[in-house]
């Protein structure tokens, strides 16, 4: 009975997903722990493809603009921390006129190839205010024009790791109703650093 349970196939997934600009694999840990399966990762930094190979016994695919189109699988949920560095109040916040902030638009191409039926991003808060918003709103429209309703939310985990990190997360969907219907979680109130060090 033990070798046919250990036989058996492992359950299907609740859902699909793929990454762009994965670095270490932060979204793959909580997708993973909700029934997810990752079917395609990006990441060009060979450290952290390294570090997310050792995690999860899987190495991420590198440059993104080298990957064609046919070789991009299906999915049901796009995520991507893209780059920040042209957004960032400490660079030159040249915002998509950076070589780097341009590769925003790979999140675009993925998502119009693919149209899965949600995208997840995360940035830097910076990005609301960089050349007075106008980045983000390029942003917004050009998932617009793919085809999303995005939902954009600041949020600051400091109550879950020991830093203060606020960051401006992107939710977008398809479907309308399903844009209208996301409310974003509550996270917890920010503890201080004593409590957090004793772990109460």
């Amino acid at each position: 009975a033990a070798a046919a349970a250990a036989a058996s196939p492992a359950p299907p997934p609740r859902f699909r997903y793929a990454e762009l600009f994965a670095g270490v694999g932060g979204f793959r840990l909580a997708l993973d722990g909700l029934g997810g399966r990752c079917v395609f990762a990006s990441e060009i930094d060979p450290c952290a493809a390294a570090t997310y190979e050792r995690n999860f016994g899987d190495a991420p695919l590198g440059d993104i603009t080298e990957v064609p189109d046919e070789d991009l699988p299906a999915h049901d949920l796009l995520t991507a921390g893209f780059p920040c560095q042209s957004f960032s109040r400490s660079g030159e916040q040249r915002g998509l006129g950076d070589a780097r902030g341009d590769l925003f638009f790979e999140i675009v191409r993925v998502a119009s190839r693919c149209r899965p039926a949600a995208l997840l991003l995360e940035n830097v808060p910076n990005l609301l205010r960089v050349d007075n918003g106008h980045a983000l709103h390029i942003i917004v429209h050009a998932l617009a024009r793919a085809g999303y309703h995005c939902r954009l939310q600041l949020a600051n985990a400091a109550a879950l790791v020991p830093q203060h990190r606020e960051r401006l997360y992107l939710a977008a969907f398809r479907d309308a109703a399903a844009a209208a219907a996301f409310r974003w979680p509550s996270l917890p109130a920010a503890r201080g650093a004593a409590h957090r060090a004793l772990g109460s």
